[in-house]
C-alpha cells in the first residue's frame, strides 16, 4: 500500500459527501449523449468510459448494499478487508482499491466484521455526467477523464475532478483519482 495514495484520499476528498450518497452537485442534468474529448475516437461506446462509470457503480453498491447492526453499517460485498478489496479490485487498481477500504472502513471487533466509517466519500461519476466529461487518450492503455465541478461550496468555486483508466489484462480499471482546486 502506498502512503501517498492514502494521503491523497484522505486529504482531497474530505470535504465531499458521504461515500454512500449521491452528492447533490455530482447529480446533474444529461444534456447530450456527446462527449467533449481531446481524442476524437472516443465514442460513448468506448470500452475505457463504460469500464469507469460501472466501477463508480460498483463502489456505489459496495457503500450502500449494506446491513445495519447495533448502529453500524455492514457493507454486504466485503465482510472482511480482503474480501472488500477483492470486490472494489474488480474495478479500481488493487492498490487504489485498498486505499479505499482502508480509509473508509474499520473492523469493528465486536461484531467480528468490516463496518463503513460515517464520513465522506469519493466523488461519482455517472451517466448523468458524461456530456460533462472531456477525455484525453494517453496511448492505447491508459485515458484520463476529467470533469470540472462548479458552485460545489460557494457560488464561484471550481474543482477539476481527474481519473485515471489503466487496461490491466483487457480490462480497464481507475488506476488513480485527483481532485484540484482551481
Amino acid at each position: 500500500m502506498s502512503f501517498p495514495k492514502i494521503v491523497i484520499l484522505s486529504l482531497i476528498f474530505v470535504s465531499f459527501q458521504p461515500a454512500w450518497a449521491f452528492p447533490s452537485y455530482l447529480q446533474t442534468g444529461y444534456a447530450s449523449p456527446s462527449i467533449a474529448m481531446s481524442d476524437a475516437r472516443l465514442s460513448a461506446e468506448d470500452p475505457a468510459l463504460n469500464a469507469m462509470v460501472d466501477s463508480f457503480k460498483l463502489y456505489y453498491s459496495f457503500f450502500n448494499d449494506c446491513d445495519y447492526q447495533q448502529g453500524y453499517q455492514l457493507p454486504r460485498h466485503g465482510i472482511n478487508r480482503k474480501t472488500a478489496i477483492e470486490y472494489l479490485s474488480a474495478g479500481f487498481e488493487t492498490e487504489l482499491a485498498t486505499a479505499i477500504v482502508d480509509e473508509y472502513t474499520w473492523i469493528m471487533p465486536e461484531l467480528d466484521c468490516l463496518a463503513i466509517k460515517p464520513g465522506d466519500g469519493l466523488p461519482i461519476i455517472n451517466e448523468e455526467d458524461l456530456s460533462h466529461l472531456t477525455c484525453s487518450r494517453i496511448n492505447d492503455s491508459k485515458i484520463v477523464f476529467s470533469r470540472e465541478f462548479t458552485g460545489c461550496y460557494s457560488p464561484h468555486d471550481r474543482y477539476i475532478y481527474q481519473v485515471e483508466m489503466r487496461l490491466y489484462e483487457d480490462q480497464w480499471k481507475i488506476s488513480a483519482l485527483s481532485l484540484d482546486q482551481q
